[in-house]
């Protein structure tokens, strides 16, 4: 790459961060488009998240599925609280994956805001992520480690081990929970979820710090220093084919987005029947060349929607995860300092936004909100139409 190129890089990068500084309420047309972070099929991507040591930690993690051909010039930058600093590192050919990390010796700022860029395979690549403290669920200094890393996301497989660290105490508590979180609920709306009753620990176990542990059930486990609060991490335990849905019953329950109330009543009372399953795909869709294709589309989105949105609950049972699974993937993604905007469009090309809030919760710190209305409804409905025509977004 040449030395303009370089400086090109740079100035982008720095765009980005003067821009949001300049104005963290800027239209959705103002803002670069995050999107690349959502691309499960591309050849790179990038993880980020928080590791609460002393001090606290933001990684990204640049994985390259294939390997890197020429040298690449990777501009980074952060913005925080009125400031940003910038700087760039050199990925050497051959290397699959790089890791960035940024150090925040005095606790959480109120609000970051990473940015990496750079140009590769003749194209420009912006992964992009906030941090926001009113988003932010202190973990009290415990963190789950894998293959030298902090575990970047919030869930692994059944038969998966985890290194327990804490910086304030030699044993660690751990809260299982084997409760089944609601899926999401329409984009129109405005009740509540009625909930499954209160969240019932399981089981508690105590672990000595820095050892490996492996879960032997699915669920949710909870890890904590300190007993006497709210502060820990989560991770959700899966089946071996997380993220992609294979047992019938996992198969089954996203129907619940797409069938009618009737339809779904039916599917619950036989949730292990692959007969009652494929009756569904072919009533609703009348051929099996066409149920066979949507079958395809369907569970690809869920499959993304479980690798990019799990926190802790399965990423398809997500407000995300909803609209992704229903809509496919946005057009646009604006990355806001407390949250994102989804930007589709309709048949007419008019503009469509979702709107997502990155909000505080006790077992995540990948917990978004949909704003949601009753201006949706059309919309909604008639997505759901396409579904069940073949006619798939």
């Amino acid at each position: 790459m040449s030395i303009s190129g370089i400086a090109d890089i740079n100035r982008l990068v720095c765009w980005f961060c003067l821009m949001l500084l300049a104005d963290l309420g800027l239209a959705q047309d103002n803002l670069p488009n995050a999107l690349d972070l959502y691309q499960t099929e591309s050849p790179v991507s990038c993880s980020f998240a928080v590791v609460d040591q002393d001090p606290t930690w933001i990684y990204a993690v640049l994985n390259f599925r294939q390997k890197v051909e020429d040298s690449i010039w990777v501009a980074y930058s952060q913005a925080i609280e009125g400031f940003f600093q910038q700087d760039s590192i050199l990925i050497q050919p051959s290397r699959q994956r790089q890791v960035l990390k940024w150090r925040f010796d005095e606790g959480y700022p109120e609000a970051v805001m990473i940015t990496v860029g750079f140009n590769w395979k003749g194209r420009e690549w912006l992964f992009q992520e906030h941090f926001p403290r009113t988003a932010y669920h202190s973990t009290g200094q415990v963190s789950l480690w894998q293959s030298s890393l902090p575990l970047l996301r919030s869930w692994i497989n059944q038969g998966d081990s985890v290194q327990i660290q804490s910086e304030l105490s030699d044993s660690v508590y751990v809260y299982y929970y084997s409760h089944q979180f609601e899926p999401a609920r329409p984009p129109m709306t405005l009740r509540p979820n009625k909930g499954n009753g209160s969240l019932t620990i399981d089981s508690i176990y105590t672990l000595k710090a820095d050892q490996y542990y492996t879960p032997d059930r699915q669920g949710l486990y909870f890890f904590q220093s300190d007993s006497t609060t709210t502060l820990g991490i989560t991770v959700l335990v899966t089946d071996q084919y997380f993220p992609k849905p294979q047992e019938i019953s996992d198969l089954t329950e996203p129907l619940l987005y797409i069938s009618t109330r009737d339809e779904f009543q039916t599917l619950k009372q036989n949730f292990s029947s692959k007969q009652a399953l494929d009756k569904f795909w072919l009533s609703t869709l009348g051929s099996p060349e066409r149920a066979r294709a949507t079958i395809s589309n369907f569970y690809q989105y869920i499959e993304d929607s479980n690798a990019l949105f799990t926190s802790y609950k399965a990423g398809w049972k997500t407000d995300r995860g909803l609209i992704y699974t229903i809509m496919g993937p946005p057009l646009e993604v604006g990355k806001l300092l407390d949250g994102e905007n989804w930007i589709y469009k309709n048949a007419l090309g008019e503009q469509i936004i979702f709107q997502f809030i990155k909000v505080s919760n006790i077992f995540s710190n990948n917990h978004y909100e949909l704003f949601r209305d009753k201006s949706y409804d059309r919309l909604w409905f008639n997505a759901i139409d396409r579904w069940r025509e073949g006619s798939n977004p």
